[in-house]
């Protein structure tokens, strides 16, 4: 049986996705400084989606999601993910714009608009024989020991690039994720030699193709 969430229940379960792709074990003061909420908020929801079969609330504060849980989360951040490439990708909005604009459509959209911009996306992405290539994620959706390598950078200031190409860093060149801070930003990075830490808008505006 299949529950409706509100707006913010699917936030703080797609916040408990990426916190359990971080951390093997995820507690419940994780979950509320990621959600920037009290404990006794954090914890109300919780529960709410323990009772949906979301979560497993376990001794000690532990969260673990169900394996309903899981694939819903991963659905809706895969969602996220979609919109969000469709605003910068295809309609070249700015990502720190796109970012907000996405969280809003996201839970507003109908299923039939959301369909129609999956295959228009997809439309978009076919090379010039018609096979359909991968699409590019950000450097910042990376996890830790993940490499990629990058597509292309997003930077209409040039300083981010300018500073990648000092240490001969282009099109091309691979990019392993070292480290994440506490609350995911900023984000350790290897990039040939070289280790620099990159705030997660930065890292927002590299695109890469995961290897």
């Amino acid at each position: 049986m299949e529950f409706s969430l509100s707006e913010s229940l699917e936030d703080y379960l797609v916040d408990l996705l990426e916190l359990s792709q971080r951390d093997c074990i995820v507690r419940l003061v994780d979950l509320a400084r990621k959600r920037k909420v009290t404990l006794p908020s954090a914890l109300e929801a919780v529960k709410t989606l323990a009772e949906k079969n979301f979560l497993v609330h376990k001794a000690r504060g532990y969260i673990v999601l169900t394996d309903y849980g899981l694939e819903q989360a991963r659905k809706i951040y895969e969602k996220k993910k979609i919109l969000l490439s469709f605003l910068v990708d295809v309609l070249g909005v700015k990502p720190e714009i796109a970012i907000r604009d996405a969280h809003k459509i996201e839970h507003d959209i109908s299923n039939e608009t959301f369909d129609a911009i999956v295959k228009f996306v997809k439309t978009t992405h076919l090379n010039k024989e018609g096979k359909e290539e991968k699409m590019p994620l950000t450097l910042a959706d990376l996890k830790v020991g993940e490499s990629g390598k990058i597509v292309s950078i997003k930077d209409e200031a040039g300083k981010l690039k300018s500073k990648l190409l000092s240490m001969g860093a282009t099109s091309g060149t691979v990019v392993k994720v070292k480290r994440l801070a506490p609350l995911g930003d900023p984000i350790e990075v290897l990039i040939l030699d070289y280790h620099l830490s990159l705030r997660k808008s930065e890292a927002e505006q590299i695109l890469v193709e995961r290897i």
